[in-house]
């Protein structure tokens, strides 16, 4: 019984302490500003809050991204809402717990997302 406990005890610590917030480059290649940036795991469509702050993320812009260790999970869809009013575009199966970088481009006519990433 003693042992059961102290192996619950140490899975416990050994989450939490795995637990950190995770941070990336995401650059605005596309030609509307970034307004919103919500994650979801992968297939799941259930986005986080936005969490991006303002101001926007102009295109030809970046800025660090931070993911709270609460929304992480590594395999992710990201939406992006801009800021004109346009409709949101998902970038789909990315590795959160590997990305460094995040260049996103969006073809609004064809609907098209493609993105480059450094892992």
């Amino acid at each position: 019984m003693l042992r059961s406990i102290v192996v619950a005890v140490l899975s416990l610590f050994a989450g939490s302490a795995l637990a950190v917030d995770t941070t990336f480059l995401l650059v605005n290649s596309t030609a509307y500003p970034i307004s919103e940036m919500s994650i979801s795991q992968t297939q799941l469509s259930m986005w986080s809050p936005n969490l991006l702050r303002p101001p926007v993320i102009k295109a030809g812009e970046s800025r660090q991204v931070v993911i709270p260790a609460s929304q992480l999970v590594c395999q992710v869809d990201i939406k992006l809402g801009f800021a004109d009013g346009g409709a949101p575009a998902i970038w789909q199966y990315l590795n959160l717990c590997n990305l460094r970088r995040l260049q996103v481009f969006y073809d609004r006519t064809s609907g098209i997302t493609t993105a480059k990433y450094d892992e």
